[in-house]
C-alpha cells in the first residue's frame, strides 16, 4: 500500500515522537473523572455563542440542554453533570475570548436527561432523522478546530461532495486521545463516520491513519471489514500515511491526498469534494445516534515530558485545577498546556474549563534552552509546512517592515509550531509569526 504525506515537515526519527513505548497510547481502561463543578462556556465552537437556556438554582441533568444556538454558525450547550446551577458568570476563554458559563455543583448521583436513551436500529436511521440528531447533538470539531459539525455538513452537502475523509493522523508530541478511540472502539468511529456519511451524502468513507501505528491500522482494516455489508451502499477503506508531524491539519492531508495545496479561503469540500470530520468528532456522534447523548464529555490525554499520562474521559467544563489535584509535581511545571506541547495554548488560570476542543492538558517541566542569535541555518524553512521562511519572518517582523512581510505569504501559517520545535538557537518563532498571520488575514498588517 502506497503510503501518503505532504512536503517538509517533521519526522519521528528527528526526535519527535516522545511517546514511543509509553503506555498511554494503548491504554485499554479508560479513567472516568467526576469533578465537584463544572463551568460550562457558551462558546465552545468557531461562530456565535450559545444563548442562556438556564438560571440560578435550577436543577438540570446530564444531556439537558443549558445553551440554544443562536444561528447557523453557533451549537447548543448541554449540562455534563447532574446538580445545581450555582451561578452564571462571564468568563475569559484561552483564546482571549469573552462569554457566558454556568456553573453547575455535582450532586454526583449522575442523573441523565430523560431523552438520553438507547435507540433501536440506530443504523437505519433515514439522513432526515439525522440531521436532526446532529443540530441537537452540539458537536463542533473535535482536534480543536472547533467549526459546527452540522454547519461543515450543510457546506459538503451543497458541494455535493462524494467522500467522507476521517481524520485519525494525530501525530503531535504526548496527545493520544484518538489513537485511543480508534484502538479501543473502532466500531463506534465507524458507525458515526457512517452516521455523518449520511447526513452528508457521501459514497465514500475513508479512515486516514500514520504507519506508526499498525495495531491500529489492523484494528480498522478487521473492523471496516466487519461493517462492510452493513454499509454496502458505501465504500469504506483504510489510507495509510507516512509518520509526520503536523500531517492531522486538514490542510496538509488533502495535499497528501489529493496532491492539491488549498489557499486559506479555499474549502476541501469545494475544491476536491472531500469533507473532513476528526475520529472524535465521529465517535461523539454515534453517542448521538445511539442513545441520544448530547456532547456533553470527551476523552482527553493528560501527559507531559517526565510522565507517561493517561487517556481520561472528563465531563465538559472540567476545571483544569481540579484535573491536576490528582498529578503529583504539578507546581513544578515550567508550563501547562491545554491541547498539545506545540500547538496548544499555555494556562496560568487553573480554573480554566476543558471545552469540546480540548485534546488533551500537557505538563511540561524541563526549561528551555536560553535562545541565541539565529544561526540562519535553515532547520526552520525544511520544517515548515506551509513554506514560509520563518527566521525571514521574524526578522521582517521584528523590523516592523510591512511591505516587505507582505510578500513573504504570512498569512499561510498553520500556528503548528514546527519552526519553534526544530530552531536549535531556541527561537520562539512559531507565536510571532502566528500572532502576524492573524492580524494580516483580519486586515491588521497593511502595505
Amino acid at each position: 500500500m502506497k503510503k501518503l504525506s505532504f512536503k517538509k515537515g517533521m519526522l519521528p526519527m528527528d526526535g519527535l515522537d516522545f511517546s514511543e513505548g509509553r503506555a498511554s497510547s494503548q491504554e485499554r481502561v479508560l479513567e472516568q473523572f467526576t469533578p465537584r463543578e463544572a463551568v460550562i462556556p457558551m462558546l465552545q465552537h468557531f461562530g456565535t455563542p450559545a444563548a442562556l437556556a438556564v438560571q440560578v438554582d435550577t436543577m438540570v441533568s446530564i444531556g439537558q440542554m443549558i445553551g440554544k444556538p443562536t444561528s447557523l454558525l453557533s451549537a447548543p450547550v448541554h449540562a455534563s453533570i447532574s446538580g445545581i446551577v450555582t451561578e452564571i458568570s462571564k468568563i475569559c476563554l484561552p483564546s482571549g475570548i469573552t462569554c457566558d458559563a454556568v456553573h453547575i455543583r455535582n450532586d454526583l448521583k449522575r442523573r441523565m436527561d430523560h431523552s438520553v436513551q438507547k435507540r433501536n436500529s440506530p443504523e437505519s436511521l433515514a439522513p432526515k432523522e439525522l440531521r436532526r440528531l446532529l443540530l441537537y447533538s452540539g458537536i463542533v470539531g473535535m482536534g480543536g478546530e472547533g467549526f459546527p459539525t452540522s454547519a461543515k455538513c450543510n457546506r459538503a452537502i451543497q458541494a455535493e461532495a462524494d467522500t467522507l475523509l476521517v481524520n485519525g493522523l494525530q501525530s503531535e508530541p504526548y496527545l493520544h486521545c484518538d489513537v485511543h478511540l480508534l484502538r479501543e472502539h473502532a466500531d463506534r468511529v465507524i458507525q458515526g463516520a457512517a452516521a455523518l456519511s449520511g447526513v452528508c451524502r457521501t459514497r465514500k468513507i475513508v479512515f486516514c491513519l500514520q504507519d506508526n501505528r499498525p495495531q491500529e491500522i489492523d484494528v480498522m482494516k478487521t473492523a471496516v471489514e466487519r461493517f462492510r455489508d452493513l454499509y454496502a451502499d458505501r465504500e469504506l477503506s483504510v489510507a495509510v500515511f507516512k509518520s509526520r508531524f503536523p500531517q492531522g491539519y486538514e490542510k496538509l492531508l488533502i495535499q497528501a491526498m489529493y496532491h492539491v495545496e488549498l489557499n486559506t479561503d479555499q474549502y476541501s469540500e469545494d475544491t476536491v469534494g472531500a469533507v473532513i470530520f476528526n475520529v472524535s468528532t465521529c465517535a461523539a456522534f454515534w453517542d448521538m445516534v445511539e442513545r441520544n447523548l448530547p456532547c456533553t464529555s470527551r476523552v482527553i490525554t493528560i501527559a507531559g515530558d517526565r510522565m507517561s499520562g493517561h487517556n481520561v474521559l472528563v465531563p465538559i467544563g472540567t476545571l483544569v485545577s481540579e484535573l491536576l489535584e490528582r498529578i503529583p509535581g504539578v507546581s513544578t511545571c515550567n508550563r501547562i498546556v491545554l491541547g498539545g506541547a506545540l500547538t496548544g495554548v499555555a494556562i496560568r488560570d487553573m480554573n480554566t474549563p476543558v471545552l469540546k476542543t480540548t485534546t488533551g492538558i500537557t505538563l511540561i517541566k524541563n526549561e528551555p534552552p536560553p535562545p541565541t542569535a539565529c544561526l540562519h541555518c535553515g532547520e526552520c524553512v525544511d520544517a515548515c509546512p506551509a513554506g514560509l521562511i520563518p527566521y525571514l519572518c521574524k526578522r521582517l517582523i521584528d523590523t516592523k517592515d510591512k511591505i516587505a512581510l507582505s510578500y513573504e505569504n504570512i498569512d499561510q501559517c498553520i500556528s503548528c509550531g514546527a519552526c519553534s520545535y526544530v530552531c536549535p538557537a531556541g527561537i520562539d518563532l512559531s507565536v510571532q509569526i502566528a500572532r502576524a498571520a492573524h492580524k494580516v488575514r483580519n486586515g491588521g498588517i497593511r502595505t
